[in-house]
């Protein structure tokens, strides 16, 4: 059985994100979708409201777990007995910091692999963070998160705003 885990901080969830997810879901028999802390980013959303978005709009997808974790990624891989790591890549900024994270998972097991995808054209240049900054300035947001989101989204963001 082909496994693989994509993690992120999906804070929130893009388009670009969802394409990434439904396509390495046609990879693998089992695609465990992991919500992550980033210690270099501060979060609007908790992880439980992460997961909840993530499980939303991943529910007609069978083979999809999403799950989360205060650990390494590698570490949860490990645990779940994951072979391969997905990661998405938009640009060059994105290249260097996957390219050290991979050589850092690769030290701790060489037995797992990673899997680079790309983003479809239109999400290209979609990010959490420009989501949170269109949001900010009340632009519409709708092309670049799934439509069942975009009020709960707008609500976390503009919530933490106010604090």
């Amino acid at each position: 059985m082909k496994t693989a885990v994509y993690a992120g901080s999906f804070d929130p969830i893009t388009l670009g994100h969802l394409d990434i997810m439904l396509r390495a879901a046609k990879l693998f028999d089992t695609l465990y979708i992991l919500v992550t802390n980033n210690i270099d980013k501060k979060t609007t959303f908790s992880v439980e409201e992460r997961v909840q978005m993530i499980e939303k709009v991943t529910a007609q997808v069978p083979n999809i777990y999403v799950k989360s974790t205060n650990d390494l990624v590698v570490r949860f891989a490990e645990q779940h007995k994951v072979d391969t790591l997905i990661r998405g890549l938009r640009n060059v900024k994105d290249f260097e910091a996957e390219i050290a994270l991979y050589h850092f998972n690769r030290n701790i097991n060489q037995n797992i692999e990673t899997i680079i995808l790309f983003p479809s054209t239109i999400h290209t240049y979609v990010s959490s963070s420009a989501i949170k900054e269109l949001v900010h300035f009340d632009s519409d947001i709708s092309k670049y998160v799934p439509e069942v989101l975009i009020k709960d989204i707008v609500k976390g963001i503009k919530s933490k705003q106010l604090k």
